[in-house]
C-alpha cells in the first residue's frame, strides 16, 4: 500500500545540478543571464523534487578545485562573467526555499582556513554538516593532525559526511583513503563525532556495514546504491535485496535514503516496493536524516 502522501522524504545526499560542458548552460554572455540560469536550475530541481515526492534535499557542495567542470565558479575571460560557486548556489536555494534545501560544506580539513570557513557557514548560513572527500584531498581520516577539525564539528554539533568508495577521477583522486574501514579508528577515538558513511561504502559495502556495526556513531546513506550494484559490483547484485539485508543487519535507525542526483532509480517508489514495513520505511526515508542533521521541519 502506498504511503507517499504522508511520509517525510529527505534526500540525504544531493548536489547542485551538474550540467554538461557543452550544454545550454555553458558560458552565459551577461551577469544577468548567469543569474537567470542559476534561478532556472533551482526551479528545475524543485520541480523534480515535487515530481519524485521529495520534501528536502541535503545539498553537498562540490570541491572548489573541480567545480568549474560543472560551470560553478567559472570565469569567462572573453565576457568577464563569473558564474556562482556551488556554495553560492546552495545559499541561494536555501534563501528561496527554506526547509527544502539545507547546505553541507565540502572542505579540505588539511587547510588552515577550513575550521573558520566551516564555522562561518554553520553560523551565518545554517549549514548542517561538513563533507569530506579523503581520496580527493589525499588525507587519512584518522590523521591526528586534522582532529581539531573534527572537534570543531563536535562543538558545532554537526555531522561529518565522508565519501567512501569509487571515484572516476583517477588523475586527482585516490582509492585507499576512501575505504570505509579507514573510519573505524576515527569513530572509536571520537565517539561524540556523528559520522555519515556515504554511499554505504560503495563497492566496499560489506566493510561499511561491519564498521557501522562496531560504531554506533556511524550512520549509512544509500546514495548511488542502485548504480553501484549495476556497474561497480561483480557479480551484479540486486540493490533491493542488498538494502533489505543491510536493514536486517544494522536495523532501521542508522540508515538514510539518498539519491545523489545521478541515480534516478533511487526514489520513494523504489523504496516502497521493498516492503520494508511502514515503521522502517519512515525512518529510512526521512526521520533518521531529520534527526541526524537536526532539520527544522515545523
Amino acid at each position: 500500500m502506498k504511503k507517499s502522501n504522508t511520509i517525510l522524504v529527505v534526500d540525504a545526499h544531493a548536489h547542485p545540478p551538474k550540467k554538461e560542458v557543452n550544454s545550454f548552460y555553458a558560458a552565459p554572455r551577461t551577469q544577468e543571464e548567469a543569474e537567470s540560469l542559476l534561478l532556472l536550475s533551482i526551479e528545475e530541481m524543485v520541480a523534480q523534487m515535487d515530481r519524485l515526492k521529495t520534501n528536502v534535499k541535503m545539498m553537498f557542495a562540490i570541491p572548489s578545485d573541480i567545480e568549474y567542470l560543472y560551470h560553478y565558479g567559472e570565469h569567462n575571460v572573453d565576457t568577464g562573467i563569473t558564474t556562482s560557486t556551488s556554495l553560492e548556489w546552495i545559499i541561494r536555494a536555501q534563501e528561496l526555499y527554506p526547509n527544502r534545501f539545507y547546505g553541507v560544506a565540502c572542505l579540505d580539513p588539511t587547510r588552515p582556513e577550513s575550521i573558520e570557513t566551516l564555522e562561518f557557514l554553520v553560523k551565518e548560513h545554517c549549514f548542517k554538516a561538513a563533507k569530506m572527500i579523503p581520496g580527493h584531498y589525499k588525507f587519512d581520516v584518522n590523521d591526528k593532525k586534522i582532529y581539531n577539525f573534527y572537534k570543531k564539528c563536535i562543538e558545532l554539533d554537526i555531522p561529518v559526511a565522508f565519501h567512501t568508495g569509487y571515484s572516476p577521477f583517477r588523475e586527482v583522486d585516490r582509492l585507499i583513503p576512501a575505504m570505509p574501514i579507514m573510519l573505524d579508528e576515527l569513530a572509536y577515538d571520537l565517539p561524540e563525532l556523528k559520522i555519515d558513511l556515504c554511499h554505504v561504502g560503495g563497492h566496499w559495502y560489506q566493510d561499511a556495514v561491519l564498521v557501522a556495526l562496531r560504531n554506533e556513531n556511524i550512520i549509512l546513506d544509500f546514495s548511488m546504491l542502485t548504480y553501484i550494484c549495476k556497474f561497480l559490483v561483480y557479480p551484479k547484485i540486486d540493490p533491493g535485496e542488498l538494502i533489505k539485508r543491510i536493514v536486517e543487519i544494522i536495523g532501521p535507525d542508522r540508515l538514510m535514503f539518498g539519491a545523489d542526483n545521478d541515480d534516478p532509480e533511487m526514489n520513494l517508489d523504489f523504496m516502497e516496493s521493498l516492503d520494508l514495513g511502514e515503521h522502517d520505511l519512515r525512518k529510512i526515508m526521512g526521520e533518521n536524516a531529520a534527526r541526524f542533521f537536526k532539520l527544522d521541519q515545523r
